[in-house]
C-alpha cells in the first residue's frame, strides 16, 4: 500500500512517453507496447492505467513528480501498526506561538451512530457565534446521511437546490462553483452559516454516487481542498469550519481526519464495543500530518467527547473509564511531543450528559442553559481559531520594546522578607477589598492561608491609614517581631499561669494590649506606664513574658491596664488600631497547643466585644485564618455578624492589578501601554477600570491560552491558582510570572514573539514551579497536621480520590483529617460526583503532589 503512489506514477509516466511516441500504432499495438515497459515486479499491482495523447498529459499535471499516499483509512492504520512511521515530533495547531494562516477547519466524528456527534457541532457552533463573536461555517460532510440543515432549522422545501454535494461534482467536472450560492444563513447576526450536504430528492443516491474521494488525491485540482480553500478566500471569511463527518470507515471521512482538520472532536460512548476502534483512530490521528505548510508540520489534534454519558451512580465510574482508556492510547505517543504539554485525557477530553429533551429535538436550541454542557468544546476550538489582529502600532512597538521589557521586569514572589520591605508598600493595590478590610470599624478579618491577610496587616501596620496609629500587639513572624509578640514557649507559660490562677485569656489580652500601646512609639508617650511591672522594661520576650505575669498575679493589674488604656483614648491625641496577626502559627502546632490556640483567640475576640463600647478612639482589628474561627465556640459569637469581613479575591481584574503595578515599574512596558491607552500610564494601576485592566493584561501575556482546557488566558490563571475552596493568593500568582518570565527570557532567544510580552505558553510551562512553594506553604507554615493526607494523596497518585480509598490511607479515625483537608483547601468534593462520594485535589498542588488527573481505574 505504502507504495501505490510510486507505482502508479511510473506507469503513468511511462504511459505517457509511449503514446506520445508511438502515437501512429493501432491501440491494442500501443497497449501492448506499453505493458512491456512496466517492470514485471510491479505489474500486478496495478489496478487500472490509460494511454494519454500528448495533448491529453497536461489535464493531469507533472504524473512523474512523487506524491505522499492518500489520506485512506488503509494507510492511516498502516502507520499505526509500524512505529518507525509515526511522526518523530507531534505539534499541534495549539503549540503554535503564532496563529494559524488561515481558518481552522474542525471534524466531529464517531466511528458509531447515536453518540451526540452533529448535536454537539450544532452546539459548539451556536456559542461561537452567539458568546464569541465568531463567524462560523458548518459544512455537513455525512453525506450518506445528511441532516446537519435540519438540526439548525433549515427547511429543504424553502431551499433550492444546493450544497456539498452539487459543489464537489461540479469541481471534479472541471467547473467553478461559487461556494456561497451553496451556504445558508442561520442567524441575522451574519455569524453562523451551514452548508447542507444537499436537497435529498430522486437524483441525490445517484449524484452521490458520482463522487469519487479516491481520485480527489489523483486531479490536478483536489475536490475537497478546493471546497475548503474557496469557503476560506470567499466574502464570508468564516473565523473556523466545522465539518460532521459520516461515521465509521468512509472513504470521505479518511481526507477529513487525516488531512484538512487541524482538530478532529472525537465523540464515542465507553462501550467496550467502541474501544478498539477508537483506540485505533487515535493513533491515527496521532500518525498523520495536515495539508498545512508551516515550519513544524502539524499532526490533526485529538479532542474527546464521551456522550452521552447516562445519569446516576454509573456515570463517574464510566468517565473515569473512558478517561483511563485515553490516557493508555495517548501514551505511545507523548515521547515525540517534544518540550510540549503531554497529552492528557483530562486536558483533552470532556463529558456531556444525557439529556432526554435535547436528545428528542429535532433541531438544537439556542439558549445558553442548553448550551452550558457544550461549553467546554468551544472553548477548544477557540484554542486554534486566529485572534484578532492587534493595533499595528501596538504590535510594532511591542516587538520594538520587548527586549527592554523582559530586562526590566521583576516580580517579587511575595516572601516575608518582600512584605518587609519599602518595595511592597509601593507595590500594595489598595482595592475595593482592602479598603471595606481596613474599615477600622470592621473588628474580625477572616482569610484563609494567602489570600493576603498579612499583606493587608503589613499595609496597616506602616501607618497607611490616613488618621489612625498603628499598634502592632501580634504579628507574624517577621525579623522586626516586637518583644511583645509572643511564640509557642512564651504562650505556654501564661497557659500554666492562667490554668493555675483561674483567670481567663481575656484577661491576658487586657494586658498585653496596655503593653503594646505603652511599648509602640508614638501611641502614648507621655501616658506613663500601665503599670509597675512595665516600667523600664529590658529588651527581649523574656522580658515582656515576665512582666505580663507579675501583672497577672496582681488582683487590681488587669484594672489597672484597663483605666489606663481609657485615659489614653480620652487623651484624644491618637486614634489607636490595634492589630493582630499571625495567631494561626504563634501558638504552636500540637494538638495541645491547637486547643490553647482556640481557647486564647475566643478569648480575644470575647474581650474585643467587652472594650469595643468603653473606648472612642481605639479599635481593635484581629485577622483570624477561616478554619480556626469556623472551630470556635464562645458566648456571644453572634457579637461578630456584621462586624467581619472574608479576606477573598472575588474579582479577577482586581486579583491581576496585583501583577500588573509590578509590571508598569518598567519603564519599556509602560512605552507598549502608553500606545494601547495613555491613560494607562497617567493613572494608578488601582483606579483601571475593567477595560483597562484587559488591555495591560493582554499586552503583558496575551489574551488566549493555547494547547489548554480554557481558552482565556486571564481564566486559566484564575482557574489554576485557586485552591479547593477557590481561594486565590497574591503570592501564587507573583511565583507564576516570575517563574514565566524567566522561562520567555530564553525562549525569546531561540524564537522571537511579538504579540505580547510572555507569551501564553510560558504560564502552562510554569505552574509547575508555583505548585511546590504552594503547598509547603500549607503544610509547612499553617497545616502541619495535613502531612499525612498529602502523603496519602501521593501514595494514590490520581485525582479524584474515593472517600473509602482516602479514609483506608489514612487510618482511623480520619474524619476530622479530611474536614481539615477540605476546610484548608488541599482537597474539594468532586463536582462530577452528585453524592460527594470522592475528592479532587486542585490544580494548585496537583504537581506537587505528583498525582494524575485521572479516576480509579
Amino acid at each position: 500500500m505504502s507504495n501505490f503512489n510510486e507505482v502508479a506514477n511510473l506507469r503513468a509516466a511511462e504511459a505517457r512517453v509511449l503514446a506520445e511516441s508511438k502515437k501512429t500504432l493501432a491501440e491494442a499495438d500501443r497497449r501492448s507496447r506499453v505493458q512491456e515497459q512496466v517492470p514485471p515486479r510491479i505489474a500486478d499491482r496495478i489496478h487500472t492505467w490509460e494511454l494519454l495523447t500528448e495533448s491529453e498529459a497536461p489535464w493531469y499535471g507533472d504524473l512523474a513528480a512523487t506524491a505522499a499516499p492518500p489520506p485512506a483509512w488503509a494507510t492511516a492504520l498502516d502507520r499505526v501498526g509500524d512505529e518507525k512511521a509515526r511522526p518523530e515530533r507531534i505539534t499541534f495547531a495549539s503549540d503554535l506561538d503564532q496563529d494559524l494562516d488561515s481558518a481552522p477547519v474542525v471534524t466531529f466524528y464517531s466511528l458509531k451512530g447515536g453518540v451526540g456527534r452533529s448535536t454537539a457541532l450544532v452546539a459548539v457552533a451556536r456559542r461561537l457565534a452567539s458568546e464569541h463573536g465568531l463567524r462560523v461555517l458548518c459544512i455537513d460532510m455525512d453525506l450518506e446521511a445528511p441532516g446537519l440543515d435540519t438540526l439548525f432549522g433549515i427547511s429543504q422545501e424553502s431551499q433550492p437546490d444546493r450544497g456539498v454535494v452539487p459543489v464537489l461534482l461540479a469541481y471534479e467536472f472541471g467547473e467553478d462553483p461559487v461556494v456561497l450560492d451553496h451556504v445558508v444563513p442561520i442567524d441575522d447576526n451574519g455569524r453562523l452559516f451551514c452548508m447542507p450536504a444537499g436537497r435529498i430528492d430522486g437524483t441525490y443516491a445517484a449524484r452521490l454516487r458520482s463522487l469519487e474521494p479516491e481520485i480527489w488525491y489523483r486531479e490536478r485540482v483536489n475536490a475537497l481542498h478546493r471546497l475548503i480553500d474557496d469557503a476560506r478566500e470567499s466574502t464570508l471569511r468564516p473565523d473556523v469550519i466545522l465539518l460532521d463527518s459520516r461515521t465509521g470507515v468512509s472513504p470521505v471521512a479518511a481526507p477529513l481526519l487525516f488531512d484538512v482538520s487541524d482538530m478532529a472532536v472525537v465523540c464515542f460512548h465507553p462501550h467496550s464495543q467502541a474501544r478498539n476502534g477508537t483506540e485505533l483512530l487515535t493513533g491515527a490521528l496521532l500518525s498523520s500530518t495536515t495539508r498545512r505548510r508551516t515550519p513544524l508540520r502539524l499532526t490533526p489534534e485529538p479532542r474527546f467527547v464521551v456522550s452521552p454519558m447516562p445519569p446516576g451512580h454509573s456515570a463517574p465510574r464510566l468517565a473515569d473509564r473512558a478517561k483511563s482508556w485515553i490516557d493508555k492510547w495517548l501514551a505511545p505517543f507523548n515521547e515525540a511531543r517534544h518540550g510540549a504539554p503531554l497529552l492528557t485525557a483530562e486536558e483533552i477530553t470532556h463529558v456531556v450528559p444525557y439529556n432526554a429533551e435535547v436528545s428528542f429535538s429535532d433541531t438544537v436550541a439556542t439558549d445558553s442553559v442548553r448550551l452550558a454542557p457544550y461549553a467546554r468544546i468551544a472553548d477548544w476550538v477557540l484554542q486554534i481559531v486566529p485572534e484578532p489582529a492587534p493595533k499595528r502600532s501596538l504590535q510594532s512597538r511591542t516587538s520594538e520594546s520587548k527586549a527592554a521589557t523582559l530586562a526590566q521586569l521583576s516580580f517579587s514572589t511575595g516572601t516575608a522578607e518582600e512584605l518587609d520591605s519599602a518595595q511592597f508598600l509601593q507595590d500594595y493595590v489598595v482595592t475595593r477589598q482592602v479598603s471595606e478590610t481596613a474599615d477600622p470599624e470592621t473588628p474580625l478579618i477572616l482569610g484563609r492561608k494567602g489570600t493576603g491577610k498579612t499583606a493587608l496587616f503589613r499595609w496597616l501596620a506602616a501607618g497607611k491609614l490616613p488618621g489612625w496609629t498603628p499598634v502592632a500587639v501580634t504579628t507574624p513572624s517577621f525579623r522586626d517581631r516586637p518583644d511583645w509578640s509572643f511564640g509557642p514557649d512564651n504562650y505556654d507559660a501564661i497557659d500554666q499561669y492562667l490554668a493555675t490562677s483561674g483567670q481567663d485569656w481575656g484577661t491576658f489580652w487586657q494586658i498585653l494590649i496596655a503593653l503594646a500601646v505603652h511599648r509602640t512609639e508614638g501611641a502614648a508617650d507621655e501616658a506613663g506606664a500601665p503599670h509597675r511591672a512595665m516600667r523600664d522594661l529590658e529588651a527581649g520576650d523574656f522580658a515582656a513574658t515576665q512582666a505580663v505575669l507579675e501583672v497577672l498575679r496582681d488582683p487590681m493589674g488587669a484594672l489597672q491596664c484597663t483605666d489606663w488604656l481609657r485615659k489614653v483614648d480620652a487623651d484624644g491625641r491618637n486614634q489607636l488600631l490595634l492589630l493582630f496577626d499571625g495567631l494561626d502559627t504563634a501558638f504552636g502546632n500540637s494538638p495541645v497547643q491547637r486547643r490553647r490556640r482556640s481557647q486564647a483567640i475566643a478569648g480575644l475576640l470575647a474581650k474585643q466585644a467587652d472594650l469595643a463600647p468603653k473606648f472612642t478612639g481605639i479599635r481593635l482589628k484581629i485577622f483570624v485564618r477561616q478554619d480556626i474561627w469556623s472551630g470556635l465556640r464562645f458566648e456571644n459569637k453572634s457579637h461578630f455578624y456584621g462586624l467581619s469581613r472574608r479576606l477573598q479575591w472575588e474579582d479577577q481584574r482586581e486579583y491581576f492589578k496585583v501583577v500588573l503595578k509590578r509590571a508598569v515599574h518598567a519603564t519599556a512596558f509602560r512605552d507598549i501601554l502608553r500606545t494601547a491607552d495613555e491613560s494607562l500610564v497617567e493613572n494608578d494601576v488601582a483606579s483601571w477600570t475593567p477595560e483597562q485592566v484587559d488591555t495591560a493584561w493582554n499586552s503583558l501575556v496575551g489574551e488566549r491560552m493555547r494547547g489548554e482546557r480554557t481558552a482565556f488566558t486571564s481564566n486559566w490563571v484564575w482557574n489554576r491558582l485557586a485552591d479547593g475552596n477557590g481561594d486565590h493568593s497574591p503570592r501564587a500568582l507573583l511565583q507564576l510570572f516570575a517563574a514565566a518570565l524567566d522561562w520567555e527570557r530564553e525562549e525569546e532567544k531561540r524564537s522571537a514573539y511579538d504579540r505580547s510580552v510572555l507569551r501564553p505558553r510560558s504560564l502552562a510551562l510554569s505552574l509547575e514551579r508555583v505548585s511546590e512553594p504552594a503547598l509547603s506553604a500549607l503544610l509547612d507554615e499553617e497545616f502541619q497536621e495535613l502531612r499525612v493526607v498529602a502523603d496519602a494523596l501521593k501514595d494514590y497518585g490520581r485525582t479524584p480520590i474515593g472517600e473509602d480509598a482516602l479514609r483506608n490511607a489514612l487510618g482511623e479515625p480520619p474524619e476530622d483529617l479530611i474536614a481539615l483537608a477540605r476546610e484548608a483547601g488541599l482537597i474539594t468534593p468532586n463536582e462530577a460526583d452528585d453524592d460527594a462520594r470522592s475528592f479532587r485535589v486542585p490544580d494548585l498542588y496537583r504537581w506537587a503532589l505528583s498525582v494524575t488527573r485521572r479516576g480509579p481505574m
